[in-house]
Order: structure tokens, then sequence, then C-alpha cells
């Protein structure tokens, strides 16, 4: 999921800039589209996603979360209109504040705790790692196939990753309480 997903965000840009494919957007209507609507919603939505974060079963809220990055990634690269682009900018913005819970609090629900700074510094070197070479992939498979067919792709790969979670979700919720991860000092 994280792969295709990271692919696809540097060819936004792309897409939208590069007069050889037709979009024909200005630079303010290049950066509302890929930074400034997505960055709205994101900042509205994040204390929704951490609410949901708390009360529903992570797997559920994956696939939720991925579902909505490759609706976001087909409607921005498929529509073909500015009106499609905001909504896609819209979808993308939700998703990606459901991301940043997901991504900065699953070793909560899954580390011991205390192996969660370990879980979490092999994560983030993965995902740093995926990071550098997704954009290089994109750009290379963009040279030889249409934005189209890349968007396909990488939906399909999301929605492949989602589908390898399905059988991971319970539901009935299992609580498990977080442990704190501050030590107390007496002095």
């Amino acid at each position: 999921m994280g792969f295709a997903n990271l692919m696809m965000l540097p060819l936004r840009v792309e897409f939208l800039a590069n007069p050889k494919y037709g979009q024909n957007v200005t630079v303010d209507k290049i950066a509302l589209l890929t930074g400034v609507i997505p960055n709205i919603a994101r900042l509205i939505l994040s204390p929704i996603w951490g609410y949901l974060f708390d009360h529903m079963n992570f797997f559920a809220l994956r696939v939720v979360l991925n579902i909505g990055f490759a609706i976001g990634i087909l409607t921005f690269f498929g529509t073909g209109t500015f009106k499609g682009m905001v909504l896609a900018a819209v979808v993308f913005g939700i998703s990606n504040a459901g991301g940043d819970v997901a991504w900065s609090l699953w070793v909560t629900k899954f580390a011991p705790a205390n192996r969660v700074a370990d879980y979490m510094s092999v994560h983030t070197c993965l995902t740093g790692m995926r990071g550098v070479l997704a954009p290089l992939v994109a750009f290379y498979v963009v040279s030889r196939v249409s934005f189209g067919v890349l968007a396909a792709i990488s939906a399909g790969l999301i929605i492949c990753g989602s589908l390898l979670l399905v059988p991971e979700i319970r539901f009935k919720p299992r609580k498990k309480e977080a442990a704190a991860l501050v030590e107390e000092v007496s002095e």
C-alpha cells in the first residue's frame, strides 16, 4: 500500500505542471490541488481519525484508509476535470489524516510496551527506503505507460494490500489498553 501511494504522490505535480500531459493548470491551482486542499482536509479530519483509531479495529481502519487512497489516486488521474481533481485532493487529505494517525501510533497496538521504540525505528527506516525508491520507480514506469495505467496499477496494489488485511479484521473488538511510554521519577 505504502509503496503504491508514495509512487503517485510526486507524480501529481508532474501530471499537472508538465505541459506534455495537457492539463494546462496554473501554478496557483497546482499548489491548491497538491498542498492547500489536502492539508486543510488533513487538519480538519485528524481528530476524527484519532478517535476512530482508539475505537475501531486497526485492520478495518487501515482498509478504509487504503480504499480512500485508491479512490483518491483513481479520481485524481482519471477524471480529467478540475472539479474531479479537487474531490481527489479532498479524499487524499482525508485519507492522509488517518494515515498519519495510523502510521504514528500502530505500534502501540501491536508491540510489547518495552519494544515500541524498536518497532517504530525499523518501521521508520523501511518507510524511508520505500520513500526514496517509490518515486524513482514511478518516474521510470510513467515514462513507459500512461498516468491512467499507473494509477490503476497503484490502486490495484493498494486493494491487494487491503485484501491481505481483511482476514485479520475481528468484528468484536479486542480492547488492549496502551501502556504509558513515559517513566515516572520520584524525587
